[in-house]
């Protein structure tokens, strides 16, 4: 419902399930500040299945109430975007936890340029026991430094289930997770898009009715997929490195035989290299299977890779079965040369780093060819999707959730 005859320049949101005990009381103090500040807009809960009379509650009390049947807090918030109008969008909880009669701090950023803006629990008011402490100090943090590192800006409280942002920097954004992992993804897009974020303290308070957050299980969904998401920085970069520092590592060991002087040891640089390098060919493995199945589940878009990988007129997959045979072949040669060498007692000059090298290109062949035969069998899955009629996603409509 409307607070006035206007068109609504703000929507506020509210995703509810089973939240009997505080809808109402969410509804008029939202409804109360636009009267207050004399904002055009609108509240609307967006009910998805309570059983509890809530969205009977949230109408009562003044809400526009729309329905989303599929469960999951990223469905709802979409869908109450799209039975929306106003140009600045307020999303929160529907659980009592935020303070609803003064979002003026929310929304006057917009106004003045910045596309979204996060309600900071950390640097607010916090009652007692309203965030375990585990959440505050250890979990709330480390999701907030990572999401912050991978996204290029700095966010102090990714996970806020209160915040603020202008219509047109949502479609950009584009979010697709379906739960919890809402804000983060939120988080993600607006880096990578060089989105202005502002973030302003907020008041946090204790639920009344028994949380619906579950530490473990929803922590773990959010880490996979800050994983899935993030592939190319979690995975792709680590995995350059190692094998840049794995070659240099292995040049020095066939250089300099004698091993490199650390102290009053001796360090001898190939074991490094016969790590590293097997060890980041392995990541890219773990970092296109990652990539991949973002896009297949519809939460991470297509760019380069996705389309090299999708292309089936490109033989990726040749050129990584000749690669790793090459490799293998040249590691297997290589160690019979050593060995017939030392079988005449005519070992060749530094035995140790050519063993390296020849260890090295073995296990790093035999991971290319793994490689090549994950492509190979995500192209076929694609294939058949593709006969099916399926989109992205394993689903006819392609939305991946």
């Amino acid at each position: 419902m409307t607070a006035s005859g206007d068109r609504p320049e703000v929507s506020i949101i509210l995703p509810c399930l089973n939240e009997a005990e505080t809808v109402a009381a969410c509804v008029s103090d939202a409804l109360s500040w636009l009267q207050e500040s004399n904002t055009p807009g609108e509240v609307v809960v967006v009910d998805n299945g309570s059983s509890d009379g809530s969205a009977e509650l949230a109408a009562a009390a003044g809400a526009r109430v729309i329905t989303e049947p599929r469960r999951g807090k990223g469905h709802a918030v979409r869908r109450g975007i799209e039975g929306t109008s106003g140009e600045y969008i307020v999303l929160a909880d529907a659980d009592g936890t935020y303070d609803l009669r003064h979002l003026e701090p929310l929304v006057e950023p917009l106004r003045n340029g910045y596309d979204m803006v996060i309600g900071n629990r950390l640097r607010g008011a916090m009652e007692p026991g309203s965030m375990p402490r585990v959440h505050r100090y250890l979990g709330n943090p480390l999701f907030s430094v990572a999401i912050s590192l991978i996204a290029g800006q700095r966010f102090g409280d990714c996970l806020s289930g209160l915040r603020a942002f202008r219509r047109e920097p949502w479609f950009v954004m584009a979010p697709q997770a379906a739960g919890f992992e809402l804000e983060s993804e939120m988080c993600l897009r607006a880096g990578r898009h060089r989105l202005r974020v502002a973030e302003v303290p907020v008041a946090y308070a204790t639920r009344q009715a028994r949380s619906k957050l579950r530490g473990l299980t929803h922590g773990w969904a959010i880490a996979r997929f800050i994983l899935l998401d993030s592939a190319d920085i979690i995975f792709f970069v680590p995995a350059l490195l190692a094998i840049a520092a794995g070659v240099g590592s292995l040049i020095i060991g066939v250089v300099v035989t004698e091993g490199v002087e650390v102290g009053s040891v001796p360090w001898q640089p190939v074991f490094a290299g016969g790590i590293l390098i097997p060890g980041g060919t392995a990541l890219i493995t773990l970092g296109l299977a990652a990539k991949w199945l973002a896009w297949r589940r519809g939460v991470a878009k297509s760019d380069w890779l996705i389309r090299l990988l999708s292309a089936h007129s490109a033989p990726i997959v040749e050129v990584l079965l000749l690669g790793g045979s090459v490799a293998l072949a040249a590691g297997a040669g290589l160690d019979a040369y050593l060995l017939w060498g030392w079988s005449r007692d005519t070992p060749p000059p530094s035995p140790l780093g050519l063993g390296a090298v020849a260890q090295t290109l073995v296990v790093t062949g035999l991971n290319l060819i793994v490689t090549a035969m994950l492509v190979g069998v995500l192209r076929v899955r694609s294939t058949f999707e593709a006969m099916e009629g399926e989109g992205p996603g394993g689903n006819p409509e392609g939305n991946g959730v």
